[in-house]
């Protein structure tokens, strides 16, 4: 497993003013949590070294936080937030882990391979791209891959279809749809159809109810 570092400090000062001048230091404020910590700490950490542990990696890696004046800890990125403008991050939460028990996660979906379907026009509907795992956090996989290799038009993976890695269980409904192959767009089958005369309608007839459409 590869060793993720990130120096931290204790943070005493709050409020919006405080935290402002904090990230115009090229510091983040950060807080770290959970039940192998004990109470919630405000953190300060560099933007740079910020940077360079999560720069590359899975966003379920395992991080070996130091905070000033304690022994390392192993912790995962719970939550960050991002400026919606800089699209830097402004605040991390941490939390803290033990490594011999298993934690959910979310994990990306990754979509392989070439539907047979798509040849014929049909369109993927990539439904969910995330899923929840449970596993050791040494064994949480970076992404847990779709193969719509075999899908024609009209078919679907359900979240049962996904392959997990040994050690890894799925925690979704099974019977999620993850990908469906749709139909070819309605509006491309309206510009190649023939065009119909319309009949006159009789009067004292009873009318036809209206078709559905299915949704492309």
């Amino acid at each position: 497993m590869e060793q993720i570092t990130l120096p931290a400090k204790p943070r005493s000062a709050s409020g919006s003013r405080a935290v402002n001048k904090l990230r115009d230091a090229g510091r983040i404020p950060a807080v770290v949590y959970g039940r192998e910590f004990g109470e919630p700490l405000a953190l300060e950490i560099e933007a740079r070294d910020l940077r360079a542990a999560l720069l590359g990696h899975s966003q379920n890696a395992i991080i070996s936080l130091e905070i000033e004046g304690r022994r390392p800890l192993p912790v995962m990125v719970a939550e960050r937030q991002v400026d919606v403008l800089s699209r830097h991050i402004i605040h991390v939460d941490l939390h803290a882990i033990n490594l011999k028990e298993a934690v959910e996660a979310n994990v990306a979906i990754a979509i392989v391979g070439t539907a047979p379907g798509v040849k014929e026009g049909g369109v993927i509907d990539f439904v969910v791209r995330e899923i929840s795992v449970k596993a050791l956090p040494g064994d949480i996989p970076e992404r847990i891959e779709a193969d719509i290799g075999a899908l024609n038009i009209g078919d679907t993976i359900h979240v049962r279809d996904l392959a997990a890695p040994p050690n890894v269980e799925i925690v979704e409904n099974p019977d999620e749809i993850v990908v469906s192959l749709l139909p070819p767009p309605k509006a491309e089958e309206a510009a190649v159809a023939p065009e119909v005369p319309a009949e006159p309608e009789l009067i004292g007839a009873a009318k036809p109810e209206a078709e559905e459409i299915p949704e492309a």
